[in-house]
Formats: structure tokens, sequence, C-alpha cells
């Protein structure tokens, strides 16, 4: 896709963000896409629906990704965000908190050729940083639990068997 297409198509993605329209959302995705998030890893969109799009806009209705920097690649682009809104519904074990969130992001996402539909992408989100500011009004013990609950969901990679060699010996 030309640069100007692939900036419009970003721009219609990420304003399909500000609603409640889940189908809208994930109409900007390939059947088959995978995205990363630090520590997660979610394939197909049934599960993007349940995992990452359903949380966000049912705790952040009308959220706001606003743009700072784009970079065009050959069927990739990275985006440079800001994600914004108020916490209205329950996320990540918290209710709604009515505060206003302002988290800073980025992302990196590859296009298919021709095919107005993002295959795979990796986001970068400071989920802690959001975590703290929809816990700002409780004690630390509390948001101490609701960041350790947070990363006890992501899922981790398994470690390669150790060969018995001691690296120090020579």
């Amino acid at each position: 896709m030309p640069a100007t297409d692939i900036r419009a198509f970003m721009d219609e993605y990420f304003r399909a963000w500000e609603g409640t329209d889940e189908e809208r959302i994930l109409s900007y995705y390939s059947d088959d896409v995978t995205v990363a998030i630090p520590g997660l890893l979610i394939e197909g969109k049934a599960a993007l629906r349940d995992q990452f799009v359903r949380p966000f806009i049912s705790a952040f209705p009308g959220n706001r990704h606003v743009v700072k920097n784009v970079i065009l690649g050959k069927d990739v682009v990275m985006v440079e965000w800001s994600f914004e809104g108020e916490h209205r519904g329950a996320f990540a074990g918290r209710e709604a908190t009515g505060v206003a969130v302002q988290v800073p992001g980025c992302g990196v996402y590859e296009l298919a050729a021709g095919h107005r539909k993002i295959t795979a992408a990796r986001i970068y989100l400071e989920l802690t940083t959001l975590l703290k500011q929809i816990s700002a009004n409780q004690p630390q013990v509390l948001q101490d639990l609701l960041i350790a609950w947070f990363a006890s969901r992501a899922i981790t990679t398994p470690k390669a068997p150790h060969d018995g060699r001691d690296k120090g010996a020579r």
C-alpha cells in the first residue's frame, strides 16, 4: 500500500478505538492475527477480542490514541502514541474509579499487502503506569496487589533446558 493509504488506514483504526464497537475494531485485524504485548501472546481474533479489545473498551470507553510519531515501512508501520481515557469499567480486578489515564505506548503493526488488515502487532504499553493511575486513591499495599495480580496473568516463555555445563569451567 502507498504510504498515504497506510497512514489513512492507521488513522481509521485508532478512531475505531474511540467507540465501543468491538466488531468495528476487530474488522481491522486478519482472522489469524497475532498480537504480542510484553508477557502475553494473543493468537486469533476471538482471543484478541476476549483478552485485549473487550477489556480495554469496557474499562476505558471512548479512549483515544493520540498519535505522536509514525514510521512507515514495506507492509509495516510503527506508531508512537499516548493512550488516554477515563476508567469507567472494571479492569484487571479493579472496579471503575473515574480516574483519567494517560499512558505512553507504541505499536509495530504488520499489514497484509492490499487487504487493509493487521496480521501481527507488537504493542508496548506501560501497563504498570496504567495500573498505578487507576489505583492512585488506594493504599500502596492494594496497588501492589493489583499490579501483582496483573503480572501473574502474563504468559511466560519456558527456559531452554540446561545442558549441565558450568559456564565458568574451561
